[in-house]
């Protein structure tokens, strides 16, 4: 059986799914909670809204009381009271971190009232240590928090007292409260500290609080509070240069943020221009840096974790502690390196006492060699499919393989039934401009294989022995014919044979000429 208190039933808040929980806070006249906010000057001091210097503009209160009856009615459920548990609390407040609501601010629960202006600066639990000061009354497990107006016009109305506080917008699932001692305990502890009050027309209808709550969703973007109010960007990146900023009006119109210079709570300065910001200056950054002593003073780099290497930019501090691009020229270390710099970054580091290892060399060498390897590789297979496809547009047979290819050249071997081996052929290779092959020019060579240090009959120390084997055989041309118009006893045929008998002479040209003329 459902609890009741005074005969209106209770119901708990829950979260069940992703479209459950809380998606806004309102400032609001008259907190459902019955707890007001406080507000605070520059010293952290409760002020009675009176008009202070310097102040900080902070308003802290009670979003969410844990364990207290809110009372409710529609026309579907009629009178009710809801409770928000301690545990249920903590995963509202997760939730609404986790999807970065922390911002989403409205005026007493109206429909197109989000503000500028309003930036959460703590977000805390009460309990486990964690103590308010002026908010005894609300249990442990309540959810607090407080936030920065930068908004004149609603920093005045809260000063005025038009708004007191804060209030929850979500969407909850309502579940029949089963614990009658537990509320029967949480009756006698507040001891009648909850009122029969309801406005039906200060809250959205569930249907409304489910679409806002949907926009929101979809659009994702970071923003950040500055002097000039709070800015956006597109994403939940952290910003930087070249991204679009935006601002928004009190109709909750989002517009390029004007140009200037934003300063942000932690002295940052936001430079926009042209709508996107060009630079964002951080005054209190502390640059790591490293440095190196050279023949025109100590040489400055940022990052210390890592070298100086080419394309770093480097600096010079001067006496009065400011730190510029260092000027263009050489820099020489003490241990004799050359560090080039050029429109302040370096180009080139030299060191001339570098002394490089026979391993360092094999090593550079099978790596150049590997990267020529595997380009040859990468294009030798359509290489050579295109060199033999231009042979075999011009060859007379089928029978042929490509065995041999350059850039300018294909050797093919070949042969037909009325050979006893196979024969060789080397086309001209040309390239047109749409990357096909063309071949021509077809010459017969013998593929040979012959000892590296075999002296080539070409070369320019054979050419006396060349020279004599020509004049040999011209001789021997000479006799041949002069022995056909001499006259013989024998027939002319039987001569020729007698004179030409093959008789060895060690003279490989020869030898082989008179085989010729003796052979029958």
């Amino acid at each position: 059986m459902i609890v009741t208190i005074g005969g209106i039933p209770v119901y708990d808040a829950v979260i069940s799914d992703e479209e459950t929980g809380m998606f806004r806070i309102s400032l609001v006249d008259d907190p459902a909670v019955m707890s007001n906010f406080q507000a605070f000057d520059a010293h952290k001091k409760p002020m009675m809204y009176a008009i202070q210097d310097e102040e900080k503009r902070l308003v802290r209160g009670c979003i969410m009381r844990s364990d207290f009856p809110i009372y409710r009615r529609d026309e579907k459920m009629g009178e009710y009271y809801v409770i928000y548990k301690a545990e249920e609390i903590r995963k509202m407040a997760e939730k609404y971190l986790l999807e970065g609501r922390q911002n989403d601010v409205n005026l007493m629960h109206q429909e197109g009232s989000d503000v500028d202006g309003v930036q959460m600066v703590q977000y805390f639990i009460k309990g486990d240590g964690i103590q308010v000061d002026g908010f005894d009354d609300c249990a442990d497990g309540s959810l607090f928090g407080e936030f920065h107006v930068v908004n004149d016009d609603i920093w005045a109305e809260i000063k005025a007292g038009t708004y007191k506080g804060f209030s929850l917008e979500g969407v909850f699932d309502l579940v029949p409260e089963q614990n009658k001692d537990e509320i029967q305990e949480i009756v006698d502890l507040l001891d009648g500290a909850f009122k029969r009050i309801f406005k039906p027309n200060t809250f959205m209808s569930k249907l409304s609080k489910f679409k806002a709550a949907l926009a929101k969703m979809l659009q994702e973007f970071g923003n950040v509070t500055t002097d000039k109010g709070v800015i956006s960007w597109d994403g939940d990146e952290d910003l930087k240069a070249g991204d679009s900023v935006y601002v928004e009006d009190s109709e909750g119109n989002r517009t390029p943020a004007p140009d200037g210079d934003y300063k942000t709570d932690d002295n940052k300065v936001i430079v926009v221009v042209e709508g996107k910001v060009s630079e964002i200056k951080d005054a209190e950054a502390e640059v790591e840096s490293d440095f190196i002593e050279t023949d025109k003073g100590k040489l400055e780099w940022d990052n210390e974790d890592e070298d100086l290497k080419a394309g770093d930019a480097v600096y010079i501090t001067d006496e009065e502690g400011n730190r510029n691009p260092a000027p263009d020229g050489d820099y020489t270390t003490e241990d004799g390196k050359v560090i080039k710099v050029a429109d302040g970054k370096v180009t080139e580091i030299v060191d001339s006492k570098a002394e490089v290892s026979e391993e360092e060399v094999k090593a550079k060498r099978i790596s150049k060699f590997n990267k020529i390897k595997q380009a040859f590789e990468e294009s030798f297979d359509t290489k050579m499919r295109k060199i033999s496809n231009a042979i075999a547009a011009v060859i007379d047979t089928e029978n042929f393989y490509l065995v041999d290819a350059g850039e300018d050249f294909g050797v093919v071997e070949t042969y037909n039934e009325d050979w006893t081996e196979s024969h060789y052929f080397r086309y001209s290779i040309t390239w047109n401009e749409d990357g096909t092959a063309t071949a021509a020019d077809p010459v017969e060579v013998k593929l040979m294989f012959v000892p590296v240090d075999m002296e080539s009959p070409f070369d320019k120390g054979n050419e006396e022995e060349m020279n004599s084997l020509k004049a040999e055989n011209a001789s021997l041309k000479k006799e041949i014919a002069k022995l056909k118009k001499t006259p013989a006893a024998k027939p002319a045929h039987e001569e020729v044979k007698e004179q030409t008998k093959f008789t060895k002479t060690g003279n490989k040209g020869l030898d082989n000429l008179q085989r010729i003329l003796s052979a029958k």
